[in-house]
C-alpha cells in the first residue's frame, strides 16, 4: 500500500492541479492521497479567493481522500516556515510514503542537491550571504547569488522559480526531520506561477483570480473543472467571495494607525516598522500602502504577509513557541479518507480534531488552534451579505460519499 501526501492551496483549483494529482498518483502508484491545505489565508499574503470548506469540497471531487488544514501561522509565513509546518504535519501522521510537488525544473536530484547544501550551510556561505544582504538585496536574490558561487551559475535557473524554491524547502524540511517520506516532483506544465498568459487548457492561479475578480467568468471554462467553477459561483452568489486583501483595507489601516506594535510582528526588521507606519498615515488603500512600503529589499509578497500577521494578530513569538503543528484538523474526507483517519489515530502522536468545539479538551496548548478560529472569523468580515462568526464550530467536516 502506498500513501501520497500533497501540500496545496487550490486557490482556485484548476486544470494544472488536476494534472499534478493524476501524475503524482501515477508516479508513486498511490492507493490513497492526503492533502495538507492552507485555510482561509494563504502563503502569498492574501485571503483565499473562497473559503477553506469550499476548496476542500473541490479537492475531494478531484481525487483527494483526506484534507487536513495547515494552521494559519504556517500558511501565511515565509516559504521556509510554510514548508516546514506542512511537511512536519504530513510526517507526524506516520502513514505517508511520498510527498509530491510541482516544480519548474522537474528534476528531484537537482532540487535535492540545493536542499542538502542549504541544510548544511557552511560558515563561509553564511558570511557571503550576509554580505549580499548588506547590499540591500532581497533574501531570495542574495541566496541565489550565494548558491551560484558554490554550486555553479546554472543554479539561477532553479532558484529563480517559485515552485522550485518551495520544493527545495520541502526537501530541506524532510532532511531536518530525518523523515522516511520520499520526495518526488512533477514538472509544471503551462504558464509560470504569476504568468498572465495561457497555454492550451492551462492557466496560472494568478490569471484565474484576476478573471474571477473582474467577473470574467467565461474565461474559467477552459482552465478549471466544471465542479470547481460551480463551487466558486455558489460562493459568489451567496456573497461569500471573491475575497481579496483589499476587503480588509480599512481594518488593516486602523490597526496600523492604532497602538499596534509593528516591530513585534514576525519578519519586521529594524527600520521597516517606520516605513509601514508612515504608509498607513498617508493612505487607507491597501495597494497604495504596499506600493509605498515595497523596495528592492522588501518584496510585495513579504509586505502582504506582514500585513496579514497584523490583521490576524500573529506576533513573532509564536514561531519560537512551536516546532510544527500540534494537532491534525480534518476539513474533509471520503470513504478512503475515513480508513486513513483510523490508521492515523493508531500511529500519530498528534490529536485529531474533527469537531472544533472539542479543541479545549483535546489540546493542552490551544493557542495555535485559536489563531485558526480568529482567522475564520476575520475572513468572513469580507462577506457581502453577512459576517457570521464561529464557522469553525458550526460547519462539520465534509464527508464525500
Amino acid at each position: 500500500m502506498s500513501i501520497l501526501g500533497l501540500i496545496v492551496e487550490y486557490n482556485p483549483l484548476h486544470n494544472g492541479h488536476i494534472y499534478h494529482i493524476k501524475r503524482s498518483i501515477q508516479k508513486t502508484s498511490a492507493d490513497f492521497v492526503v492533502a495538507v491545505m492552507s485555510g482561509n489565508f494563504v502563503q502569498r499574503g492574501t485571503p483565499s479567493i473562497i473559503d477553506k470548506w469550499s476548496r476542500t469540497e473541490a479537492a475531494l471531487l478531484s481525487g483527494i481522500d483526506l484534507v487536513i488544514e495547515l494552521p494559519v501561522i504556517y500558511a501565511v509565513s515565509t516559504a521556509e516556515n510554510f514548508a516546514y509546518g506542512a511537511v512536519k504535519l504530513l510526517d507526524s501522521l506516520n502513514i505517508i510514503d511520498y510527498i509530491s510537488f510541482g516544480s519548474e525544473d522537474g528534476s528531484i536530484d537537482k532540487l535535492y542537491e540545493v536542499a542538502k547544501f542549504l541544510s548544511e550551510e557552511t560558515e563561509e556561505y553564511k558570511i557571503f550571504l550576509k554580505n549580499q544582504l548588506k547590499r540591500g538585496m532581497t533574501y531570495a536574490k542574495a541566496r541565489e547569488i550565494a548558491l551560484s558561487k558554490y554550486l555553479g551559475s546554472n543554479i539561477k535557473n532553479i532558484m529563480g522559480n517559485s515552485n522550485n524554491i518551495l520544493g527545495i524547502e520541502y526537501i530541506k524540511s524532510l532532511i531536518k526531520l530525518n523523515s522516511s517520506i520520499k520526495p518526488v516532483t512533477i514538472k509544471r506544465l503551462g504558464p509560470g506561477y504569476n504568468s498572465m498568459k495561457t497555454e492550451n487548457t492551462f492557466a496560472s492561479a494568478t490569471y484565474l483570480r484576476k478573471a474571477i475578480i473582474s467577473e470574467n467568468y467565461s474565461e474559467l471554462d477552459k482552465f478549471m473543472p466544471k465542479y470547481s467553477i460551480e463551487i466558486l459561483k455558489k460562493c459568489i452568489n451567496e456573497g461569500h467571495g471573491p475575497v481579496t486583501l483589499n476587503d480588509y483595507s480599512k481594518i488593516i489601516t486602523y490597526l496600523l494607525r492604532s497602538n499596534c506594535k509593528i516591530e513585534d510582528i514576525f519578519d519586521v526588521t529594524e527600520g521597516l516598522q517606520n516605513r509601514i507606519k508612515k504608509a498607513s498615515c498617508l493612505f487607507n488603500d491597501i495597494d497604495k500602502i504596499i506600493n509605498y512600503i515595497k523596495t528592492k529589499r522588501y518584496t510585495e509578497s513579504r509586505i502582504r504577509r506582514i500585513l496579514l500577521h497584523i490583521l490576524l494578530g500573529i506576533d513573532s513569538n509564536i514561531y519560537s513557541k512551536y516546532d510544527g503543528p500540534n494537532y491534525i484538523r480534518v476539513l474533509g474526507t471520503n470513504n478512503n479518507g475515513i480508513k486513513l483517519l483510523k490508521m492515523i489515530k493508531n500511529r500519530s502522536k498528534l490529536p485529531i480534531i474533527t469537531k472544533a468545539s472539542d479543541y479545549k479538551k483535546i489540546l493542552s496548548d490551544p493557542c495555535m488552534f485559536e489563531r485558526d478560529i480568529i482567522a475564520s472569523d476575520t475572513y468572513t468580515l469580507a462577506y457581502k451579505n453577512d459576517s457570521v462568526t464561529g464557522l469553525d464550530f458550526t460547519k462539520k467536516f465534509i464527508v464525500l460519499e
